[in-house]
């Protein structure tokens, strides 16, 4: 034999560990290329409304734009963004929970 069956336990534990965190910078990139698309599809979007929307400046109220028939598209935006945001926590959370312990 040339391991003893220590060494070749060690060696599958170092092994077992290059694995998963190969795998983690992986997933770690591929929702980092997620967010990054994400916030470039808010933004253009945000850009778009931007021309629809001109806020006046004599409004004392900052928030009192909102309440403008035009601002749907405002308030839907962030809704999604919000969504979002919480799917990725959940997403995140249960990939945690998941990842075996060593």
């Amino acid at each position: 034999m040339k391991y003893s069956s220590e060494e070749a336990l060690s060696e599958i534990m170092k092994r077992s560990k290059q694995v998963v965190i190969a795998r983690e910078r992986r997933t770690c990139q591929l929702l980092l290329g997620l967010v990054a698309v994400t916030f470039a599809g808010l933004i253009a979007v945000i850009a778009t409304l931007q021309g629809e929307n001109k806020v006046q400046s004599e409004t004392t109220v900052y928030g009192a734009f909102l309440l403008r028939q035009e601002a749907g598209a405002y308030v839907l935006t962030a809704m999604i963004a919000f969504a979002l945001g919480i799917i990725v926590t959940l997403l995140c959370l249960k990939y945690k929970k998941s990842k075996p312990k060593y």
